[in-house]
């Protein structure tokens, strides 16, 4: 076998070999760049980012998974549920996720519980619209429905909420019609692991 020869000629004026002269003009441009002064070495790495233009054209895969998420059957609410486990991340893409909770609520209560007369979101008595992920999110930082409920917290999650309710029934019977059946079967999988896939109407 034959290899490709190695262009690497010595120069007659220097003596050095095309290596030894690119590394030596590499040096140089470290020295050189050593030298300029901190605004200067500012400018030119500011000016060299805005010519990549990364920040307008990386995608953000986050807000691309979000959006593309469809509800055809409870591994896909399971999917939404574990990625809001990550509060920050419920922070960030906060806007993003509001409708696509609703949108998996709409599945489950419409087509898993064959429930057809509940308006998705809610309106209070103001006709001012119920936050239902902001809802779900105060009850689990709260430790749940049950740890609410036998500590009397109701109330504490209606002020939370922007609400004036005084005894917080309000946003319990809220949790109850639309988040309590979907949270206890998301932990009852989460439990099971791979159990059947059981119809759940019957609870409601």
């Amino acid at each position: 076998m034959f290899s490709a020869p190695v262009m690497n000629s010595v120069n007659n004026v220097n003596g050095l070999t095309k290596e030894e002269e690119l590394s030596l003009k590499v040096k140089q441009r470290v020295v050189e760049l050593s030298a300029v002064n901190e605004k200067h070495k500012e400018n030119y790495l500011n000016s060299y980012f805005d010519d990549l233009n990364l920040s307008s054209q990386e995608p953000d895969w986050s807000q691309m998974i979000i959006h593309a998420m469809e509800f055809h059957d409870f591994s896909d609410c399971k999917s939404l549920l574990e990625m809001m486990e990550d509060g920050e991340f419920v922070f960030k893409y906060k806007l993003e996720l509001e409708g696509k909770f609703e949108e998996m609520l709409t599945w489950f209560i419409t087509v898993k519980l064959g429930i057809s007369t509940r308006p998705i979101p809610p309106n209070a008595a103001d006709n001012k619209k119920v936050d239902l992920l902001g809802l779900y999110m105060v009850v689990e930082r709260d430790g749940g429905y049950r740890n609410v409920t036998d500590n009397n917290i109701w109330p504490v999650v209606e002020k939370d909420m922007g609400y004036e309710y005084h005894d917080g029934e309000f946003m319990r019977i809220i949790y109850v019609m639309y988040h309590d059946v979907m949270i206890y079967y998301y932990k009852f999988k989460m439990v099971q692991g791979r159990a059947p896939d059981k119809e759940v109407a019957s609870v409601v």
